[in-house]
């Protein structure tokens, strides 16, 4: 009886370490904050980013507000027994700012609740205005979604593509089994689907002379974890790939039925200095073409490339 007892308190104890270890709010969540105020419809596209060691958290929470970006440090606690995220207190652009440069900001701190179901986990919450702000600022509710890496399978193939220094050409076969090809093919379409609710950015126009081109994609300035897919003609040729000194290389042929090829650059997230930046460097034989790009979670930075007929 004695033996039993034992091995049911060591049962339980295993489970429920478990289960508090499963609730972890450490990663990237996305989503949108809604001004809850009658009549008024403005929002703010997220980012957040939280690191979680024991009760505390800390990270960055990155919003856009009408035509600007605003990064803000945070800190706070996670309960993992009652899923509970306070977030403490921060400026947040007053919703009714006429312009972003000149605005004015309101004190909130932050009170979520942490859903995790086996397709996807939620952060579920507001923002709420505390001492003389709370009657000006309305409470702003969000929705955040965790970002999900690939399955295993395809972190571990990782299509040659994710290391740096290493080549990756569209001409190139890449032998995957049956299963993985399904599972790379769903993901290729939820974020090409992504990719097309973004608005494209025509950067610059480049016209070139070889219908064989070699890419390099840099990190603009500091290393700040940037990470960006490339799309090629609208299809997905680079997975997440995070941006380094070490170029990530591509090599593409270009389709001459087209009157135009477009290059573009999806940002997976902001990194710590947002937006997403990249120097691209475009080799057209002997030439050398360098254009900064930047996309964030509204826009795909996008180039052109047009054949010059010789």
């Amino acid at each position: 009886m004695y033996l039993k007892s034992i091995l049911i308190i060591l049962t339980f104890c295993t489970v429920y370490s478990n289960v508090c270890k499963s609730q972890n709010v450490s990663g990237n969540w996305y989503g949108v904050g809604k001004v809850q105020m009658p009549g008024v419809s403005s929002t703010y596209l997220t980012e957040l980013i939280i690191n979680q060691k024991g009760k505390s958290i800390t990270g960055l929470l990155n919003y856009y507000f009408k035509d600007s970006l605003f990064s803000n440090k945070i800190t706070g606690t996670f309960n993992s027994v009652t899923r509970n995220l306070i977030i403490n207190q921060l400026p947040i652009i007053y919703y009714n700012s006429a312009n972003t440069k000149n605005a004015v900001d309101c004190m909130m701190s932050g009170n979520f609740l942490l859903r995790v179901a086996r397709t996807e986990s939620l952060l579920m919450g507001d923002l709420l205005s505390s001492g003389e702000f709370k009657f000006t600022c309305p409470r702003i509710q969000f929705k955040l979604k965790k970002f999900i890496e690939p399955t295993d399978e395809i972190n571990e193939l990782e299509l040659n593509q994710t290391e740096q220094n290493q080549t990756v050409t569209n001409f190139d076969t890449i032998k995957l089994s049956p299963k993985t090809q399904q599972l790379f093919n769903e993901f290729d379409i939820k974020k090409t689907e992504v990719f097309a609710k973004r608005e494209r950015i025509f950067t610059k126009e480049v016209e070139v002379t070889n219908n064989k081109i070699k890419l390099e994609f840099y990190d603009n300035g500091a290393i700040d974890n940037d990470s960006i897919s490339v799309f090629v003609n609208n299809k997905i040729v680079i997975q997440k790939s995070k941006l380094d000194y070490a170029p990530i290389k591509l090599d593409i042929k270009l389709d001459e039925s087209l009157p135009y090829n477009e290059i573009s650059m999806f940002a997976e997230n902001l990194g710590q200095i947002p937006p997403n930046t990249a120097l691209l460097v475009i080799y057209d034989g002997n030439k050398r073409y360098d254009i900064l790009l930047t996309s964030d979670f509204t826009k795909n930075a996008t180039i052109k490339l047009i054949s010059k007929k010789r």
